[in-house]
């Protein structure tokens, strides 16, 4: 254990990863066989997004102990200095999805029925919209932020800036989703050619949560619901089609226009 505990202390990022990979991609790759032939699993692929989660737990626990545990689960769980612009960060996909519904709306596209937004891939059909949500708010909002952001962009940021800090996340989050690839109908009709687009979004996705929060005080509380409510808003049956691929392309705006804005600096830094 003591061997261990070094090994983390000098890896800890390496060592989330890996722990993570092994959470994840272990329940994944452990449904393979029981997936159905047209990729539409027998049992939920959620459970394997809290991987980000319990690793950075679990490192956290074995390098920083009990007050690293504290610092981590209260920048989860509690807003020490809430802020209005905090609640608008959280809140702000719901405001890109109106703006999307209400414009295609005005197109001709109708409204999606409330139910839809209870629609989740990996979730029983017929759960009430709260229960989806507060399910959602675990296994994605805090199973992924918790460690993707609440870890690895902190410990990563002190040593390099925030555009190189998000770029590396980036390109570890986006092999985590390996494994979806075979289990999962809409991230299996990815592959191929939009699979590049796709990459493209999760990049640009990567520096709006990196942004929401470092702009929130890095809390993931915060962060964690912006990310909730953007997948009630895209990945439901409430979304599917033209208003994800809105709301989807304003997000990928958003991203890049951070994305340039953070490396600017950097290469004037890097070139001076």
């Amino acid at each position: 254990m003591n061997v261990l505990r070094v090994w983390f202390s000098r890896q800890p990022v390496m060592a989330f990863y890996l722990c993570t990979l092994a959470f994840s991609w272990g329940y994944w790759l452990a449904m393979l066989p029981v997936a159905h032939p047209r990729l539409v699993p027998t049992v939920s692929h959620l459970p394997g997004l809290l991987g980000p989660m319990v690793a950075a737990i679990l490192v956290t626990g074995l390098v920083s102990g009990r007050s690293g545990l504290l610092r981590l689960l209260s920048s989860a769980l509690v807003l020490p200095r809430p802020r209005l612009r905090h609640v608008l960060l959280a809140l702000s996909p719901i405001a890109i999805g109106a703006v999307a519904f209400l414009a295609l709306r005005i197109w001709g596209v109708p409204f999606p029925a409330w139910s839809a937004f209870a629609e989740y891939p990996g979730l029983p059909s017929g759960m009430p919209v709260a229960v989806v949500t507060v399910a959602v708010l675990l296994v994605n909002g805090f199973g992924e932020e918790v460690g993707w952001r609440g870890f690895a962009t902190a410990q990563i940021l002190p040593r390099f800036g925030k555009f190189r800090t998000t770029a590396i996340v980036a390109g570890l989050w986006l092999p985590w989703h390996a494994p979806l690839f075979f289990l999962n109908t809409s991230m299996h009709n990815l592959v191929g050619p939009v699979f590049f687009g796709w990459a493209l979004g999760l990049l640009c996705g990567a520096f709006v949560l990196a942004a929401v929060y470092l702009a929130s005080g890095h809390s993931i509380l915060v962060v964690a619901v912006w990310h909730t409510l953007y997948n009630m808003v895209v990945a439901t049956s409430a979304g599917a089609g033209t208003p994800a691929a809105v709301v989807s392309t304003a997000v990928m705006i958003w991203g890049a226009f951070v994305a340039f804005n953070w490396w600017r600096p950097e290469r004037g830094r890097r070139d001076a």
